[in-house]
């Protein structure tokens, strides 16, 4: 259970960091235009601020659905860990046609004689 928790909140921290890498490229790439062009450092810092909320709002409306999703699910999973804290996943064999890595595969079964 608290892998599974850790893998969601992992993807989530994933997808915020993709977000926050591609503002702070589009940042950086309006901040050495303007200072080409160049607009005065206060205006620079305005535009950029406004630049970066837009492309915020257009993230999270992109990867709303997504985001709520995972955070929904992640809160079912804090709520079946909270109620049952030792709730495991139950260890058995794999099915035969799942074919895992690091486990035996069954011995194929010998043709039937026509």
């Amino acid at each position: 259970m608290n892998n599974a928790i850790n893998v969601i909140i992992s993807v989530i921290l994933a997808i915020a960091g993709l977000v926050m890498d591609f503002v702070a490229y589009i940042d950086g790439l309006l901040a050495r235009m303007m200072s080409a062009i160049g607009i005065p450092a206060n205006v620079q810092t305005i535009l950029l601020v406004v630049a970066a909320v837009l492309l915020i709002v257009a993230a999270v409306r992109l990867f709303g659905g997504v985001l709520a999703a995972l955070v929904v699910v992640l809160l079912v999973l804090l709520l079946v860990n909270k109620i049952d804290p030792g709730l495991t996943v139950p260890r058995g064999h794999p099915p035969a046609w799942l074919h895992l890595p690091g486990h035996p595969t069954p011995p194929a079964k010998p043709a039937s004689p026509a």
